[in-house]
């Protein structure tokens, strides 16, 4: 398995070559920069890592695996916020909602994390990293099932650089979620299964990544804005759906 996990991580970063290579053939860099910026990161900390864990010492690459990690999140955080920017190019107000959703999650993580680092000294970040980082998946995933929920009850049609960065997203958000999950309850550590879901997910959406940012492609034309009254509309059906359940939870028995 240690074998494999190497083999899937150095697939990893030749991919990750590519993508980045192709982007700067067609002078796509500047269109997604935030993303872009996220994969440079990735790819630069993980051959750091790489070169740590192989000449240096798998303690040493332990205590900076962590850190660096929590750096790719936070970028991850931020291709998240530039997304909506390009579905919703013509639709301010979705925009400003779902990247407002995402502002507010990610948000309050971070500032929870620096609350305890302040005001908890003897609470170190590092014992339980694994913690956090499930929360800023979830926190990933919120505002990704936004944008997918928003379009498709607006019928906004989504470009296919668009969806192949929110469809690699979901696939590595929600491996990692599932996987850090178990992790708090179980120790996965010595499932050979689980130690190489992860890798395998963010190696599919790094395929995924190379497909739908070969070439570029304009965002196709869109609907016109939803108005207030659609808006109202939505918040209805929504406190309505939301009354019904409460209806329900009601008139479930005690046990």
């Amino acid at each position: 398995m240690e074998v494999l996990s190497q083999v899937v991580a150095y697939v990893g970063l030749l991919i990750e070559a590519v993508i980045l290579v192709r982007a700067m053939q067609c002078k796509n860099f500047a269109k997604y920069s935030i993303f872009y910026t996220y994969l440079l990161t990735v790819l630069v900390t993980s051959v750091f890592l790489q070169i740590a864990y192989h000449t240096v010492s798998k303690p040493v690459y332990g205590r900076l695996y962590w850190p660096l990690d929590l750096v790719t999140l936070a970028l991850g955080c931020g291709v998240i916020v530039e997304i909506p920017g390009h579905v919703f190019a013509r639709h301010v107000s979705l925009k400003r909602f779902t990247r407002w959703v995402a502002i507010t999650t990610f948000g309050a993580i971070f500032l929870a994390f620096a609350v305890h680092v302040v005001f908890l000294p003897h609470w170190k970040p590092v014992a339980n990293p694994a913690e956090l980082e499930r929360d800023l998946r979830i926190a990933q995933a919120i505002p990704l099932l936004s944008i997918v929920f928003l379009t498709g009850y607006y019928g906004i049609e989504i470009g296919k650089n668009m969806k192949g960065l929110i469809l690699g997203f979901g696939v590595y958000a929600g491996a990692s979620i599932i996987s850090l999950t178990l992790g708090l309850f179980i120790d996965i550590e010595r499932s050979t299964v689980w130690r190489i879901v992860v890798p395998l997910s963010y190696t599919a959406a790094l395929l995924i990544w190379t497909v739908a940012l070969w070439s570029y492609e304009p965002a196709p034309a869109s609907p016109p804005e939803p108005t207030d009254v659609d808006y109202r509309r939505l918040a209805g059906r929504t406190r309505q759906a939301l009354g019904s359940i409460q209806e329900h939870l009601d008139r479930t028995p005690d046990r």
